[in-house]
Parts: structure tokens; sequence; C-alpha cells
């Protein structure tokens, strides 16, 4: 609350804060304007107050990757524009030694030091009210080593130890005494002290280091750009550092770039791929943005245990080793996943770096536009894999979790940490990516282009916010006008849920009227409103008189209509032309029967598109599983793999869900054989030397499919003596990679666990056990939770609390089991006992998923059963109520689905 004088002088006061925290304005500026003004008493338990921020820290620690704390100093450059006794900040379980504030003028004011929230925040109390202007804090403080992946944690692999960092969102408190927000955005010193045998990493270049004579040997950084306190980052141990040729001068960068590669020790060698890889993707980004790679060097970093895919601290990215730990023997889609993995956390060293939210109601601007970004570059380097693709894959994805009732908006409103943890998701990435996508179809890819050029330049090393976003490529919109995109971009960014648009055509004056009626998808057993509206730029193809033709507009309204401009008989139209929209479209069976018909004048997109929309009118009973079939095998005749195996899933969920016994799985499993077994012939069980990624990709779903939905005996056989040969099972014992197809490993694995029982299941539990790679751990321990033997299920259950397991394999071990029809029931149990000992495994800000383990049952039993053991324990969990309400909610629509469908299947069955 502020003490003022005037409506003016309170004014002033809000400019001068947005001033000074976007950067605008020199220091001695921001001194010389006097404003009145009070300090909040009341604990800030949502964002700081800007009264009293940092301009720069100098962070020095001493790290022992083996010791379970570590010691701090820390000193913060401090601006008051407030003369206060008191301020807050952020700090987890710090013991503070020493404390004090340097004034301006020299003198020395004690600090008391206390966390007042279990969530970090800190309050400082000076001796004597410290003035308006500059000051420094200087803190002394021990911390602690986190176990959990948060903050600095430690891991061990092999005989060694290492330390590493994880701060996003709100884990730097856990690091240093900060404050712990994005809109707090200034340079870092740092230094680190580590055994003499070790080496550090950070954000910037090292610029020296000195032996301290004592065993320690301190390493400094040089200073970085400003940055916000979760993108700093630091590392220690006895790593593998691969030095790689400096990336070149190009012609929108005017100076080389470092980069090097640092693994744990012994795996050095497997970074080449991904090195080798790093330069075309940092240059076609840097040709899109037109703006140099922002930081002095680039390292990436294979972390062996690491909560999240990767992070992208600038200048230091972390990444989970087997993103980055490639070789001849990795699958294909180990490297699409580096690849995009990669490009996506390079285009956060632009958006979300180089220009940063204020707040995290914003986090999708990082997110939605690194998920959009790295497609985009990608599909310029290596088009033949289709990245753009993606990003329509996930939008449609994202849309199974924006059908539920309590789904969130894009663009959340962030009230407490809860709402932060709930805030990195599928809506933020995929869901934000698809508008991006919808909103560059709007406007064109190259007016969309100089728009977000305009966006880094104006906010390079700064903050901003959405509004400031959409201002800046509305700025560069020649043929939209900036109030239209504002208007579509907050209608997609301020609600949550799928547009539905139900389309009827009808034939006036020879010309074809098309009428679109809005309204919000829900799937069946859904108990929310349909009554919704949002502003949406559609574009249309349509077949007339043999040709192809395009008819964008926006609609406004519940019910909007508009002329064809052609004359002629329609022979189809496409309401998504391209997958750009992000809708679904409903038609009667004639427009359907259209589509499917005329499939080969449809782009690959637009089939993804039109499938996911059929299977939708499917998930709202508007359709069953024999209308389904009808279409099916249109579908499956398509070149495009993505395209051919869409019906699986639906295939899939009337085969494990829907099916009343073993008889009608039969009837299931056969239909899926002929479906899918010629295609599968074609295209052959083995692998060829120069097969396309194309043959590749579609190869792995069909192999699975028919292993476990079409329960092939011939695909089963012969993926079992894959999995005996990779384990050597009988012969030597060890491990072959080069014996077996990695693009099919991991589900010959399971198969065999399924096929052979629990003594190959052990066999392959030992090689999880005595594996450090981080591929084979993954590919292992999800085959041996696939058992359907209770006493191993149990085994596997046990090693979740060991430490045996690593952290990020918990969730692994527990949804493989708690998804499996054989080990559901016992996993569930098991859990319920151990609640609190699997919670202190997970690192907090991913706990949320936790209540999600019990999101495959599908009964209104189950639901209620759920509900009860949460309910009384979302408390504790970050993020819990959220994640509890959807997954109540996702039970609740499994069950009105199948009891729509069973009766129908049953029927459709028994024809067969």
């Amino acid at each position: 609350m502020l003490k003022i004088q005037s409506k003016f002088t309170a004014y002033m006061t809000v400019l001068l804060t947005v001033l000074m925290l976007s950067g605008c304005g020199s220091e001695e500026q921001k001194a010389s304007i006097q404003v009145e003004a009070s300090y909040p008493t009341a604990i800030p338990k949502g964002q700081l107050p800007t009264a009293i921020r940092p301009t720069h820290y100098t962070l020095d620690l001493q790290i022992v990757p083996a010791d379970a704390d570590f010691g701090g100093e820390v000193a913060i450059d401090l601006m008051f524009d407030v003369a206060s006794d008191f301020m807050w900040m952020h700090g987890q379980d710090m013991t503070v030694s020493s404390a004090n504030l340097t004034l301006a003028d020299g003198k020395v004011v004690p600090v008391t030091y206390e966390q007042v929230d279990p969530t970090g925040i800190v309050k400082l109390t000076f001796a004597e009210k410290a003035p308006r202007g500059k000051a420094q804090l200087n803190i002394a403080y021990r911390g602690k080593v986190s176990d959990a992946l948060q903050g600095i944690y430690r891991v061990k692999d092999g005989d060694h130890s290492y330390t590493y960092t994880q701060f996003e969102a709100i884990d730097a408190r856990r690091a240093f005494p900060g404050f712990d927000e994005p809109g707090f955005k200034v340079p870092f010193d740092v230094s680190v002290s580590v055994p003499t045998d070790m080496e550090a990493i950070g954000n910037a270049p090292e610029i020296s280091r000195a032996d301290l004579g004592n065993g320690f040997t301190k390493m400094t950084f040089a200073t970085t750009k400003p940055l916000p306190t979760y993108l700093v980052a630091f590392a220690a141990g006895p790593f593998d550092v691969v030095e790689w040729a400096d990336m070149p001068t190009t012609a929108v960068r005017d100076r080389a770039v470092p980069l090097r590669g640092i693994a744990t020790k012994g795996k050095g060698e497997k970074l080449t791929y991904a090195l080798d890889n790093s330069r075309k993707i940092v240059e076609a980004l840097e040709d899109y943005f037109q703006i140099p790679y922002p930081y002095a060097k680039l390292d990436i970093l294979a972390v062996p245990d690491f909560a999240y895919g990767a992070m992208e601290n600038a200048g230091a990215i972390t990444y989970r080793e087997q993103l980055l730990l490639l070789d001849d023997n990795s699958s294909l889609g180990q490297k699409k996943s580096y690849m995009s993995v990669h490009a996506h956390e390079l285009a956060h060293q632009w958006f979300g770096n180089l220009v940063t939210p204020v707040w995290w109601n914003d986090i999708w601007l990082n997110e939605a536009f690194a998920t959009w970004m790295s497609n985009a570059a990608l599909d310029n380097i290596m088009p033949e894999h289709k990245f753009r693709q993606n990003m329509l894959r996930g939008s449609l994805g994202a849309m199974g979790g924006d059908g539920l009732v309590s789904a969130r908006q894009i663009r959340q409103p962030i009230e407490s940490n809860d709402d932060i943890v709930t805030a990195f998701d599928g809506i933020t990435y995929q869901k934000g990516g698809g508008v991006l996508t919808m909103i560059e179809a709007f406007m064109g890819k190259e007016q969309f282009k100089a728009g977000i050029n305009n966006y880094m330049k104006r906010f390079a090393f700064k903050n901003a916010t959405s509004n400031d976003f959409i201002t800046a490529i509305g700025e560069k919109s020649d043929n939209v006008p900036m109030e239209k995109i504002r208007e579509a971009f907050n209608s997609f960014l301020e609600q949550p849920g799928i547009p539905y648009l139900d389309v009827k055509t009808a034939t006036q004056d020879g010309k074809t009227v098309v009428t679109m009626t809005q309204s919000r998808y829900l799937p069946l057993g859904s108990e929310g409103s349909t009554d919704k509206t949002w502003i949406i730029p559609v574009c249309v193809g349509y077949g007339m008189n043999g040709e192809e033709h395009k008819y964008c507009t926006v609609l406004e309204s519940k019910e909007s209509s508009f002329t064809l401009p052609e004359t002629g008989e329609l022979d189809y139209l496409l309401p998504n032309l391209n997958g750009t929209g992000y809708y679904r479209y409903a038609l009667g069976a004639e427009g359907w029967s259209q589509l499917f018909g005329n499939q080969s004048r449809l782009s690959e997109n637009s089939m993804l598109s039109l499938t996911d929309s059929f299977a939708a009118a499917m998930g709202a009973g508007k359709m069953d599983f024999a209308d389904f079939v009808k279409v099916a095998p249109t579908m499956v005749a398509s070149e495009s793999y993505r395209v051919a195996t869409s019906p699986m899933s639906d295939l899939s969920f009337m085969y494990y869900k829907v099916a009343r016994d073993e008889a009608e799985k039969a009837k299931i499993s056969a239909l899926s054989r002929k479906l899918y077994k010629s295609k599968l012939e074609k295209i052959g069980f083995d692998a060829k030397a120069d097969e396309e990624g194309e043959v590749i990709n579609l190869r792995g779903p069909l192999v699975g499919h028919l292993a476990f939905t079409g329960q092939d005996a011939t695909v089963r056989a012969k993926l079992v003596d894959m999995a005996k040969a990779y384990v050597g099972y009988g012969t030597d014992g060890q491990i072959h990679e080069d014996k077996v197809d990695s693009n099919l490993i991991s589900r010959a694995l399971i198969v065999a666990v399924e096929d052979l029982g629990p003594e190959f299941g052990r066999n392959v539990l030992q090689h999880y056990l005595a594996s450090t790679d981080g591929t084979a751990r993954g590919r292992l321990l999800r085959a041996v939770a696939s058992t359907n033997d209770a006493a191993l299920g149990a085994e596997v259950l046990e090693l979740v609390l060991s430490e045996k397991m690593r952290a990020n394999e918990v969730g692994r071990a527990l949804y493989t089991l708690m998804y499996d029809d054989d080990q559901r029931d016992a996993a569930w149990a098991w859990f319920q006992d151990n609640f609190e000992a699997v919670k202190a495994r997970i690192p907090g800000f991913t706990q949320a998923a936790i209540a999600g383990l019990a999101g495959d049952y599908c009964t209104l039993e189950k639901r209620d059963e759920v509900k009860a053991f949460f309910e009384p324990r979302v408390a504790s969990i970050a993020g819990g109520a959220r994640s509890l309400a959807q997954t109540l909610e996702g039970i609740e629509l499994c069950a009105a689905k199948v009891a729509f469908h069973q009766d129908k299947l049953t029927k459709f069955l028994s024809a067969q």
C-alpha cells in the first residue's frame, strides 16, 4: 500500500517502477526522482515489492559434490526507492552466519535474517533505517544440497559424485539468498571453489582459477549478461570436458562462440553427435531472429539424473544425458528427440533468456515460442523429418487436456506457488505453440517474423509481457489490423477450451454458403458448458470443378456465414486447411465422406487435422466404432506414417478399456492385424541400411501395435529373439547394442518380459541395476516394470525407495506399473502405503504429477477411491489440487466413454 500525496504522485510511482524494471533510464535519472512511498509490511506470498530491488549479484560458493551442504557468500547491490528498516527477499533453508548492509556513505548496518514462510520468503531487519539510494547487502551462509533434483543437488554416477543446479522456477532461493523472480533481471559475478581434482562450469566463460592451498581451486567466471535468478547455473565434478571447434562468425554474428560438451567421467566420447549438430541449429535460429546468439559461450551438459528433459540456463544448458549421449547405435527417435529438445533450449537463449517475462503468468511466451521456434528452425535444416508437423501433432495432443472442464487458460493468473507449478504443461507448450502457428498463418510468415524481430530487439536483455509481444508483432502487420491480432490472440490466451465448429453448407444462386456455429468441444460425460465463443482466424480448403481453392475469414460471433466466391458443385470442404487453426470441427455424414473420399487431394497436415476431428466426434458421442471402422482403411492407406498410424489409439482404447472379455479382445486384435499386417510386410520387419526416415518412423508403431493390440504371434516371437540377443540371454549375458534394431528394442524388451516370464524379467532387472547409461536404464526399467508377475512387480516397487533407482526414474517405474492391467491395483495399494516416502523422492516442483499416477483407472468406483485418498493430501503437494481435479475428471470421462461404446462395440463385433 502506497502512502502518497496525490493521484499524480501515485501515477509517477507506478511509472517509475515500470521504467526501472524494464531497464529504461539511467541510474542517475532513477535516483533523482523522489517519490514518497511506504514499503509493504505483509508477507508477500506472490510477487515481491519492487521498491527495493537488486542491480547486481556477486556470488562466491564452495562446493564438495559428495557433501550434504555447501558454503556461500553473496553480495547484492541494491537500489532503495524507499527508506526502510526492513526488506523482503527469498532464501530457502539457509543457515546464515553473518548479514549486513553497507550504505552509500560506507556505513555498515547489522542485519537480522529470518525465513518467515516455508516457501522461502525472508524478512531482513536492519539495525537502523536505510535511506533511499544505493546499498550493498552481504550475507554469509550455508545451504543444503538436495537429493531431489532441485536447487543445488548432487548425483552419484559410477564411483564419482557431481553437483548440478536446477533453479526454474523458484529454486534459486535454495542456492543463494536473492530476489527469486523473473522480473529482477541483473548481471551476476560468480566464483566457485571445488576440490582441486574437479572442474566447475558457470553461465559465463572462466576468466581465472587460483589454487587456494587447502585442497580447493577457485574458478572465477566473467560477469554475465543480465539474468533472472532461474537462469543462473553452475556444476562441479570430475567431468569429461570436450572442447569443440568454436562456432565461427556468420552474416549475423561478428564473433566466434566457444562450444563445449560436458559429461560425467568416461562418457565424453558420446557427445560428438550433439556437438557436431549444435552449430547449424544456432545458425538457423540466428538467421530467423537476425540477432546474434546472445551469450559469450555455449556449454551443453549431459546430466545423469535430472528432473526435466532439459533446462535453458544461459550459456550452460543442462540435459538428461540420454538426449546428448548418442552414437551409431542410437535410434532415429533418440536423434530426433535430441534435435527437437536441443533446438527448443537454444531457442530459449533468445526467447526467455534475452527477453524474459516479467512474471510467471507469461511463461507461455517462453515455452510456447521455444516449442514453435524449434520446429520451425529444424524444418529448415532437415525438411525430410517434417519437424513443423510436430507442432501440429503437439497442439492436437494438447486438445486432450484442453477438453477437460478443469483445463486452465494459456495465460493463467499466478496467485500462488501452486499456480507456478501448473503453468508448465501441455497448455503452455503445445497449445501455446498451436496458437502461435495460427497467428503466423493469419498474419503471413514474413510479417510474423518481422514482428518477432521487432519484439526481440526492443526488449533485448530486458523483461516484457504478453501485451508487449502482441503489440510488437502487430506493428509489423500490413494486412491485419493490430486490434484484430490482439483480439484473436487474447481470445485464445485468456480462456480455456477448444473451439468446436459445426460446419454446414448450402447452395444459393449457384454458390456455396458455409455456416459455422461455435461451441466449446467437450467429450462424452463432461459436465461443462459448451456455450463459449472465440475470435477465430479460419482458413478453409475446398475442391470445386476439379480444382483446389482456399478461403480465409475471421469468425467473431457464435454463428457466422460466408459465401465461397466460385460457382460450381462442391467436391469437398475442409474446415481447417493444413491444420493451422487451433480448433476442431464437426461435419455431417456426407461432409466426412467427401473428405475421406478426396484424401489424395489433401495435404498431410490437413489429413492429420481431419483424423483428429473425426476421432473427436467419436469421443463426443457423435459417431461409434462402426463409423470408425468404415474410414480406418482409408487412413491406414496413407503414405504418411502419422496419418496411417492415427487409428491405432482408438483401436487400443477399444481393446484395453471397452472390450468386455477375451473373445471381444481377440476380434479387435484380428481387426488390427487386418488393417496393419500387410503394411508391415510391405516395408519388412528388419531394417535396411539405406531406408528413409519415414519407413523407420512407420515400422516402430506398426510393430508395437501388432505386438500389443494386434497380439501378432509372429511379430512377438521376433521381438523376443531381439530382446534375448540384446541382453545376451542364454549366451554371454552382456548388453549388445550393435546386435539389435535400436528403433525396436524397447518394445522387444517389454514383449520378452511378458512372454518369457519372471526369470527373464529378473535378468533385465540386473542389467538395469548394473548400468550407468541413461538410455539403457530407461528401456530396461520400463521393460521390467511391464511384467505380469506380481512378485517381480513388487521388487520394482521396492526399488522406488532405494538409491539404486535414480530420482528421475521414479515416475517411469510407477507410471508403467500403474498403467498396466496386471500390476495397477497392487501398485496403487503399495503407493498409498508409501505415499510420504515416494513424495520425498520427487522434486517439489514436479510433485503435481503424483495425482496423475491413478489416471489410468476408468470406473466411477475407482474415481471415488482416488478422490478419498488424495483429497486430504493435496495441500502438501505443489500444484496438487489442479492435478487431482484433472485426474478425477479424466477417470469420469473414461468411464462415460466406455459406457457409451460398450454395447455398440459388442453389437458390431457380434456381427463380424
